[in-house]
């Protein structure tokens, strides 16, 4: 019996460890996630506003750019998909023209390179949410929030088989979605045009009639503000460096003009002695030898003069090209925002003429469109699918579960949890 007792133990210790070990095997992954197929990567060189190349990884872990060709990221890390990258390309002379078709040249040193991860994999959630489906991942994003993209918790998913809704909750399903919809091009209008005016934060004006959870719009909210801050850091480090650029440049230029009054002195002194030289030649004062070293001293005074001005005139030109690039940079970012802030005006209005047309349905039908989601206040029972190496490994989670990539979120609400009614906005 002790030998039993002791086999059952043991197997228990392995089924109660398992779930710890997944956990800490996904905190490690989360920690260090490494790209795969599906993920979307943007590859900059600074100076150069126009190379900006956003690709897809394919399906056998490679992305194709132009000069640099076909390179293997899958597996990576972003910081060995950013070294990786950096060691393709060595150091070159890319060639520009400018507005007016004149040609001009630029230093491209592999630490010019920024390579960044724009777009992952998305996620799944399946099971008792409202609106079951494929979600954008967000860094740092939680089951709470991917279930807060979903819609929440539905009643009428979780319900026991058999159960067909009636007409009254199917139009009050069509409006909640409705009014989703509307909050997410709401809060995302805001982010695009606090990013257009440079501010770090941005207030929200949703009307407070919309039946959407204060738990759901919060993380709409939070989710749009960590993209502000991300594309706000993006920025002010592309614009950093080429102000850095320019400051350099700047810095020998002022070194190469001083260099250049002392050369055009030197010079000016060594004529001076060869025109006395040649005086006193004339005269039978001094020898030819001293003469012919006169005329070297000032050859040589010259030359070095002329490759000082060749060299200022070189980092004028290229201090122009980084103007120009600054200005490149921030034109192209404010018209790429302002065809956001276009499309996602016209995707507003239109959610906002389906979330009318829904509420109307539902006056039509004698049924209030009050501010209700389907909800429930017990604790859901999720599990992640996950893709560790070549296998799916499933395991318990809970609200506060970070996400990666690729994941697979499963939603189960049990017949004996669901509650009496409907839950309206704000109740937990």
């Amino acid at each position: 019996m002790k030998i039993t007792r002791s086999g059952e133990w043991r197997r228990a210790l392995t089924v109660g460890w398992l779930p710890l070990v997944f956990a800490l095997v996904c905190n490690a992954a989360a920690t260090e996630y490494k790209l795969a197929p599906g993920d979307v990567v943007e590859v900059t060189i600074a100076g150069l506003p126009e190379w900006r190349n956003r690709v897809a990884v394919q399906l056998d872990g490679t992305i194709s750019l132009p000069t640099l060709g076909v390179i293997e990221i899958a597996g990576l890390t972003a910081s060995e998909m950013r070294n990786r990258i950096a060691a393709v390309l060595p150091t070159r002379l890319f060639r520009q023209w400018t507005p007016e078709g004149r040609e001009y040249t630029v230093l491209v040193l592999p630490t010019d390179i920024a390579a960044t991860v724009v777009e992952y994999r998305p996620i799944y959630v399946d099971g008792d949410v409202l609106t079951p489906g494929q979600y954008a991942f967000r860094p740092l994003m939680s089951v709470r929030q991917a279930v807060a993209l979903s819609g929440g918790y539905s009643t009428v998913r979780a319900s026991p088989a058999g159960f067909s809704p009636d007409r009254t909750m199917d139009l009050r399903e069509a409006y909640n979605l409705q009014a989703l919809e509307y909050a997410r091009e709401t809060v995302h209008l805001l982010r695009l045009q606090a990013e257009l005016s440079d501010a770090d934060t941005f207030e929200k004006e949703i009307p407070a009639d919309l039946p959407v959870p204060a738990a759901t719009l919060a993380n709409l909210i939070q989710s749009e503000r960590e993209s502000l801050k991300i594309a706000l850091e993006n920025h002010g480090q592309e614009i950093g460096s080429i102000r850095a650029a320019m400051k350099q440049a700047d810095e020998q230029i002022a070194i190469l003009a001083q260099q250049e009054k002392k050369e055009e002195s030197g010079a000016q002194a060594d004529a001076k002695e060869l025109e006395d030289l040649t005086a006193y030649f004339k005269a039978g004062n001094t020898s030819s030898a001293r003469v012919t070293e006169a005329r070297r001293a000032v050859l040589l005074s010259s030359t070095r003069q002329l490759q000082t001005t060749v060299n200022m005139m070189e980092l004028q030109r290229g201090r122009q090209g980084l103007a120009r690039s600054l200005d490149g940079t921030i034109n192209l970012r404010r018209i790429e925002l302002l065809g956001n802030i276009r499309e996602t005006s016209g995707r507003l209005a239109e959610a906002e003429l389906r979330l009318k047309a829904a509420s109307e349905k539902l006056r039509s039908g004698g049924i209030n469109s009050s501010p209700q989601m389907l909800g429930t206040a017990a604790q859901p029972e999720i599990t992640i699918m996950r893709k560790l190496g070549q296998d799916w490994r499933r395991s318990p989670a809970d609200e506060q579960t970070e996400l990666l990539p690729g994941d697979v979120v499963e939603v189960l609400l049990r017949s004996t949890q669901m509650p009496g009614s409907v839950a309206t906005i704000g109740e937990r």
